[in-house]
């Protein structure tokens, strides 16, 4: 049985325009004679299992992943476009957040303070949030305590709590959050917002070649301009898609030059990022 999932903004209130969307790209599919797509999502094999998995077809991934630690195991079929504040056509930004009653004003204010990310392999999250604090790093530090939160969810979860000072989300999940979950993002206000990067692409296993990839691309060509999918893609606040490749995700590297640059390691990185071994150069140093 081959995987399809799409893992990424996933929240229940939204889990039907999920599976419709879905439903909607497998018909068109199963037009084209592949007919092995399931019609179900898959929601029980961690998003990291599937990435290298023999069955897979199609998921999502954080545009560091296809950069970085799995480049040899994805293919990008197609970026999203999101209509959302912070996104435009098929690029996204990040949020640096902290608490209403914050006594900062700018990025330098949150010097030794206490920072959540998601997770070392996220751009939203981690490697954006890295490029905008480079420059303002004094030898190679900044915050007080760094912890790893999960998700992003998690991560505002801890903010509001006074866990943590500031945290760093995307804007589609920040987008999705103030409109299906408005409580989750309530006391918390924007401090800065990162420059923008290729968002979170849909991608299939590189063990399917360019020819299948142009029929999963023309499937959701398809399923986007059915109106049948209409009130889905409003739900989703989904706008488009623009047909791109591996290459595009090169962007998010750009962020990692900037930390290089400055000699701002403290943020981990991906397992095969330069960074990493800097980082780790830098602490036997």
């Amino acid at each position: 049985m081959a995987i399809v999932s799409l893992p990424w903004y996933d929240l229940p209130e939204i889990r039907h325009a999920t599976d419709a969307f879905w439903g909607a790209v497998s018909a068109q599919l199963r037009e084209q004679g592949i007919d092995f797509a399931p019609e179900r999502l898959e929601r029980e094999i961690d998003h990291r299992e599937q990435w290298v998995h023999p069955s897979l077809l199609f998921t999502q991934a954080c545009g560091y992943d296809v950069a970085v630690d799995h480049a040899v195991h994805l293919r990008v079929v197609a970026a999203p476009c999101f209509v959302l504040p912070g996104c435009e056509a098929h690029y996204y930004s990040s949020f640096v957040l902290v608490r209403d009653d914050a006594d900062c004003e700018e990025l330098a204010d949150l010097r030794d303070t206490r920072c959540a990310i998601n997770n070392h392999t996220s751009h939203s999250g981690t490697n954006a949030l890295r490029a905008m604090i480079a420059p303002v790093a004094r030898d190679g530090r900044f915050f007080k305590l760094i912890q790893t939160s999960g998700s992003h969810a998690n991560s505002l979860d801890l903010l509001r709590a006074g866990g943590v000072d500031v945290i760093c989300i995307d804007a589609i999940t920040h987008g999705l959050l103030s409109r299906y979950r408005p409580k989750s993002v309530k006391g918390t206000r924007v401090l800065a917002q990162t420059p923008f990067a290729p968002a979170p692409p849909f991608v299939t296993s590189m063990r399917y070649g360019k020819v299948f990839t142009r029929k999963l691309q023309n499937a959701l060509v398809r399923a986007m301009n059915d109106p049948a999918t209409q009130d889905t893609r409003k739900d989703l606040c989904l706008g488009g898609i623009a047909l791109v490749d591996n290459s595009i995700y090169k962007k998010v590297l750009d962020f990692e030059s900037v930390a290089i640059e400055h000699g701002y390691f403290e943020l981990p990185a991906p397992d095969k990022s330069e960074l990493t071994k800097l980082r780790m150069r830098a602490a036997r140093a």
